[in-house]
């Protein structure tokens, strides 16, 4: 799900937004977020979308699709985006929200399964709404082996966040190139980090936060 505490407007952000904080209490870190992502997020988590080449595009924790539809507005008409969401009413809702993209209800650590059920052969960006520092560790090498294989030379990792910069070592030891965006008009304030090349995966028994 988004990691965004933040707001989307009308009726349709209210109710996204009871819903996500109604799972936000029940299930507590599994959701990690209090409220949908912002436009200005959304925006900001667009940087590597380019409406001028076909792409495929995964989105891991989409939520309720408001980074989802961002996408789609911005990017080529003939891209591809794979949204992946684990909790059952937010898969629902990206569906019924955002019928062009592909549509999975399932875990992250899972990706290379769901990028090859979907005939994904390739990733150009893959932005991801989850926590990647609070993950286990078993999920987020499982998410990074995914991606290195499966990224094309010079695909971006788009990281959303609240916490701007504080894990900006951990991102830039993780990368060969870092780029992070703010989105001040977010509540709090957050950002993106945009991610290219990374680099080998931490040893056997190594912490990530040893690495960071």
């Amino acid at each position: 799900m988004s990691n965004a505490a933040v707001f989307e407007g009308g009726l349709r952000g209210d109710r996204h937004r009871g819903l996500f904080l109604r799972k936000f209490l029940r299930h507590g870190r599994r959701v990690a977020s209090l409220a949908p992502s912002s436009r200005s997020l959304a925006r900001v988590a667009c940087g590597g979308v380019d409406p001028t080449r076909v792409q495929n595009i995964v989105e891991l924790g989409a939520g309720t699709g408001a980074v989802t539809e961002m996408v789609l507005a911005r990017s080529h008409p003939r891209s591809r985006l794979l949204a992946i969401e684990l909790d059952a009413d937010f898969a629902d809702i990206l569906r019924a929200r955002c019928p062009r993209a592909v549509v999975v209800q399932g875990g992250a650590s899972l990706l290379a399964s769901h990028l090859r059920a979907t005939n994904f052969g390739r990733v150009d960006l893959l932005i991801s709404g989850l926590a990647l520092p609070s993950l286990p560790l078993q999920t987020r090498t499982a998410i990074l082996e995914a991606y290195r294989g499966f990224a094309t030379l010079g695909a971006w990792f788009s990281q959303l966040t609240v916490m701007p910069l504080v894990f900006w070592r951990f991102y830039n030891r993780l990368s060969r190139e870092v780029r992070f965006d703010w989105a001040l008009w977010n509540m709090p304030p957050a950002g993106v980090y945009h991610c290219r090349g990374v680099r080998s995966l931490p040893r056997s028994g190594q912490s990530w936060r040893e690495r960071s």
